[in-house]
C-alpha cells in the first residue's frame, strides 16, 4: 500500500497518533497511524525532521509501518515536521535524473545503468559507446528548454491495462504500479518523491562526464544544489582573488605569475646555496689533509656531490662527505684522479659497516641509509 502523502513534496507537516512504541538500547521506535517522513531507498535518501520537537534519529519499515526513532518515549497525538529544504533538494535531484534519462533514452536510445546522488552533485551512468562535450552541451540545452516549458510531473497509480500501454509487461507485473510521468516525455515506475513540475528544477548544469567500464557517467547539478555549489565556489574564488589581488577571470594569470616568481626565487636561493657550499668546500680544501672527511647538515644531495667534485677537480683532494638529513645520511666518496685513493675499497668498507646501499664507479661512489651518530669519527679512524 503506497503512502500518498509522498505524492506532494511540499506536504511537510502532519498531526497524527502514535500506535506503538518499542524500546531499543535507550532509544524508542514509534509507529504512527500516518507519516509524512519519507523512508529512503537506493535512489533517494530519507527525510530528516522533528516529532514533537524531538529529532527523528532514524527510520525503518517493519510490520507494515514506518517506525521513527526518538530519544524519548511519546504517547498520544504528535506533530511531525520535515525539513523542506533538504527534501526539496533531494526531489529536485531525483526528478532531474528522470528528465536526463528520458531525454537520452529518446534521443540516443541508451539504457540507464546506475544512479547516485551526492550532497554536491548527481551522477547517472548510461551504456553509451561514446559521449563527448558536444553531446553534453546539447543535453544541457534540451534539459533547460524543457524546464522553461514547465512540463507537469504527475504521480499516477494505473491499473495493469493502462500501464501496459507504456511499459513492458514484465516491468508491469514485477512492480507495484506507482508511476512518475513527465508530460509526454517520460513514463517510469518509481516509488520516490518528486517536484510537481519541471520549473521547480530551476536549472540543470551538466558538470562533466567520464568513461566507465560499461559506458559513461554523467555528472549534473540542479536547482538549490547548483546554487549552493556556485555560492561555495564563489566564496573560495573571492578568498583567492583577495590573496592574489586579482579578479576571478584573471586568477589563472595571477597564479602563473606567482609560479614564475616562485621559480625565480628558488633559482636565486639555489644560487646562494651553491655559493655557500662552494665556500665551504674551499674551507675544507685549505686544510693540509689530502683526504677530506666531513659531515654537513641539511645539505641537498646535488650540492653534496658538487662539493665533492670541486674538492677533487679544482683542489685535487680526495673526500668522504656525509650529508645528514634528519635520521638519514647520504655519503659521497670521490677520489682525485692523480692520487692512489681507492674509491671502490673505501666504499665497500663503509657500506659493509653501516649497511648502506648505493652505486660505485672508479672515481666516485654514492650510498645512503640510516644515520649513526658515530659515523664521522669511525670513518676517520677507518681511514688512518
Amino acid at each position: 500500500m503506497f503512502n500518498k502523502l509522498y505524492d506532494n513534496c511540499f506536504k511537510t507537516e502532519l498531526n497524527t497518533k502514535i500506535i506503538e512504541v518499542r524500546e531499543d538500547k535507550g532509544l524508542y521506535w514509534h509507529a504512527c497511524k500516518d507519516t509524512i517522513f519519507y523512508l529512503g531507498n537506493d535512489n533517494m535518501d530519507s527525510d530528516i525532521g522533528m516529532m514533537d520537537n524531538h529529532m527523528v534519529l532514524g527510520l525503518k519499515k517493519q510490520d507494515g509501518y514506518v517506525w521513527h526513532l526518538l530519544d524519548s518515549k511519546l504517547e498520544g497525538s504528535v506533530f511531525m515536521s520535515v525539513n523542506l529544504h533538504e527534501r526539496f533538494r533531494k526531489c529536485q535531484a531525483h526528478t532531474a535524473q528522470h528528465l536526463i534519462s528520458a531525454i537520452l533514452s529518446n534521443v540516443y536510445n541508451v539504457k540507464q545503468l546506475s544512479f547516485n546522488i551526492e550532497e554536491e552533485y548527481g551522477e547517472v551512468e548510461y551504456d553509451f559507446k561514446d559521449f563527448n562535450e558536444k553531446m553534453a552541451s546539447e543535453l544541457q540545452v534540451l534539459c533547460n528548454g524543457l524546464i522553461r516549458d514547465d512540463l507537469r510531473v504527475s504521480i499516477l497509480y494505473p491499473n495493469v491495462v493502462e500501464a501496459t500501454q507504456y511499459l513492458p509487461m514484465k516491468q508491469v507485473m514485477d512492480n507495484d504500479l506507482r508511476v512518475v510521468r513527465i508530460g509526454a516525455l517520460d513514463y517510469t515506475v518509481c516509488h520516490s518523491m518528486h517536484v510537481p513540475s519541471l520549473r521547480y528544477l530551476q536549472m540543470i548544469l551538466i558538470r562533466g562526464f567520464k568513461k566507465t567500464e560499461n559506458g559513461y557517467k554523467i555528472k549534473y547539478l540542479v536547482g538549490d544544489q547548483l546554487l549552493d555549489s556556485v555560492e561555495r565556489r564563489y566564496k573560495v574564488l573571492d578568498e583567492i582573488g583577495h590573496v592574489l589581488s586579482s579578479d576571478h577571470l584573471y586568477l589563472n594569470t595571477a597564479v602563473n605569475r606567482l609560479i614564475n616568481q616562485n621559480c625565480e626565487l628558488n633559482n636565486e636561493i639555489n644560487a646562494w646555496k651553491e655559493k655557500y657550499y662552494m665556500n665551504m668546500a674551499q674551507e675544507f680544501a685549505e686544510k693540509n689533509d689530502q683526504l677530506i672527511i666531513e659531515e654537513i647538515n641539511d645539505v641537498d644531495n646535488r650540492f653534496l656531490l658538487k662539493m665533492a667534485d670541486v674538492l677533487c677537480t679544482k683542489y685535487h683532494k680526495s673526500c668522504i662527505l656525509l650529508g645528514k638529513q634528519y635520521d638519514t645520511v647520504h655519503v659521497i666518496v670521490e677520489g682525485d684522479v692523480q692520487s692512489d685513493f681507492n674509491v671502490v675499497s673505501v666504499f665497500n668498507r663503509i657500506v659493509e659497516k653501516y649497511h648502506l646501499t648505493g652505486t660505485v664507479g672508479s672515481t666516485v661512489a654514492e650510498c645512503g641509509g640510516l644515520y649513526r651518530s658515530d659515523m664521522l669519527n669511525e670513518i676517520k679512524k677507518m681511514m688512518k
